[in-house]
């Protein structure tokens, strides 16, 4: 046999280098201890409210929930929360004035907060509608805590009967210090509350509810 055909037909001897594959498996991956949570609610007025068009002011941070601790204490477990975006609808109701069918929404003055109202009636034709959304540099969008003793911005809503407010909030957990308090009379220990912003308020599909205001 030639030389030629040994290399032709011959076993290839030469040493080849096996890499070790990578095993993405084997890897730690990126995680969050303290990740950014979401939760939105649905808001409408009470019918043996006060009045007809029911307005009420908050102040940011709003707490979307707390746990009773007591009978008059409810624990707020945040250790920030933020605004994320509004949404309010108005049924039109034909019995009542515009005042009856109109919603607004006003930003108080504040420092950095524009002053800015917006309003919408609903009519024959066409329910009334707002829409907000709040970036994180927004000052009406951005993270507070409740302990904090400065003054924040406020939101003043005003709702008729026939309004349904939805309000979606991003917040983080607290688990490094004592957590916030507040006071509330007529509570049943150890449950779940839902903020229900005003007496006059009432939160759609929650079994307890009471105002909390931090």
């Amino acid at each position: 046999m030639t030389t030629k055909q040994t290399r032709r037909n011959g076993v290839n001897r030469r040493a080849t280098k096996n890499k070790s594959p990578e095993n993405s498996c084997n890897r730690i991956p990126v995680f969050t201890s303290d990740p950014v949570l979401s939760l939105t609610q649905r808001y409408i007025v009470k019918e043996a409210a006060s009045s007809d068009v029911v307005t009420f002011t908050l102040e940011l941070p709003i707490v979307p929930f707390g746990v009773s601790s007591t009978s008059n204490s409810v624990l707020l477990p945040f250790k920030s929360v933020r605004l994320k975006k509004l949404k309010v609808w108005c049924m039109y109701r034909s019995e009542k004035t515009i005042a009856g069918n109109t919603i607004n929404v006003t930003c108080l003055e504040r420092r950095l907060v524009r002053p800015i109202e917006w309003s919408d009636t609903a009519s024959f034709n066409c329910n009334a509608f707002i829409s907000k959304k709040f970036d994180k540099f927004d000052p009406l969008g951005q993270w507070y805590v409740q302990s904090s003793g400065e003054s924040n911005p406020e939101l003043r809503f005003q709702l008729p009967k026939g309004a349904l407010l939805e309000l979606t909030f991003d917040y983080i957990q607290s688990d490094a210090d004592a957590l916030n308090t507040y006071g509330v009379v007529g509570l049943t220990s150890s449950r779940l509350y839902t903020n229900a912003l005003n007496s006059d308020i009432e939160v759609v599909g929650k079994s307890y509810q009471t105002v909390i205001l931090p």
